[in-house]
């Protein structure tokens, strides 16, 4: 579970980026975060992974709260799939990133080994254990890029715009997998009938603070409240 209570974040030239926000996302449970640009939302996603220090609040995952000392247990409790999968793939070999976190871990060579495999499994990518990720599409770079992040036996995951330059066949894949995963998630998405299909509740943000929280389909179909956050009709 992830709890954020009254968390703020000040840019280093002043600018409030996050404004006491404040939400929980329980084990299992799939969240969509939408917004315009510049609401927030990838500000708020490095904020629960320790990247950005919130400037007030907390957050706190499985009841651990984030802090300097906890930084490291946190972040293997919550894996963050980056908008661009190169950050995360930059290994000679699909299962050399795969197993990168694990062996960061300290683990034995044969846990790091049993990890890899359970990930390439469980995501159906054992073709490409031996390949470079400059030799992938992009929709199997977004695969192995969440096979990274599911090496490290998270409890929760946070994506950055996961449908981002996907083609339709690699888009509906993703929507599979995703709807599959146990872990509970926290999706920023632009991709609203992604977000209808993958996530029964959504987080909509607007400069900086939650303007709604409830059943994605009452959000999303709601021309108004889209229309007063600058969010186009694309559904």
């Amino acid at each position: 579970m992830i709890a954020v209570n009254n968390i703020s974040v000040t840019y280093p030239d002043g600018t409030k980026a996050i404004r006491d926000v404040s939400f929980t996302i329980n084990d299992g449970e799939s969240v969509a975060l939408i917004g315009a640009n510049g609401a927030g939302k990838t500000t708020l996603l490095l904020s629960l992974v320790g990247v950005l220090k919130p400037y007030t609040g907390t957050i706190s995952v499985d009841g651990i709260t984030l802090e300097r000392q906890t930084l490291n247990e946190v972040r293997r409790r919550v894996g963050m799939v980056f908008q661009n999968p190169d950050d995360q793939l930059f290994m000679p070999m699909i299962n050399d990133d795969i197993a990168f976190g694990p062996r960061n871990l300290g683990l034995s060579e044969d846990i790091v080994e049993d990890r890899v495999n359970s990930a390439l499994s469980e995501l159906g990518i054992g073709h490409l254990r031996g390949r470079s990720s400059l030799r992938l599409s992009s929709g199997e770079k977004r695969i192995a890029a969440i096979a990274t992040v599911l090496s490290m036996n998270p409890t929760m995951m946070i994506f950055d715009e996961p449908t981002a330059f996907l083609d339709p066949k690699s888009r509906r894949g993703l929507i599979k997998l995703l709807s599959k995963l146990p872990h509970g998630r926290l999706i920023a998405t632009h991709d609203l009938a992604f977000a209808d299909e993958v996530c029964p509740r959504t987080i909509l943000m607007k400069n900086g603070t939650i303007f709604a929280d409830g059943k994605t389909r009452e959000l999303i179909y709601d021309a108004r409240i889209m229309d007063e956050c600058g969010i186009a009709d694309t559904l």
